[in-house]
């Protein structure tokens, strides 16, 4: 049964053209994944402080003013 739903697993990529994920497939599209999730986040926390420090500065001037 397993040997007849893998053949026709088989059969199914070769008919949609889809590629089969090796060990080392998965591994690079995990390792991309990653790295666009590290940049995200530091983008944002670059972004957050750069929002924090211009209130800051506009609260600052708002006192010496």
């Amino acid at each position: 049964m397993q040997r007849s739903i893998k053949l026709a697993s088989q059969v199914s990529r070769t008919i949609t053209g889809e590629p089969s994920l090796t060990r080392w497939g998965f591994a690079g599209h995990t390792a991309m994944a990653l790295v666009v999730i590290v940049l995200l986040t530091l983008t944002f926390a670059a972004l957050e402080i750069s929002l924090s420090d211009d209130q800051t500065l506009s609260a600052l001037e708002a006192t010496v003013d």
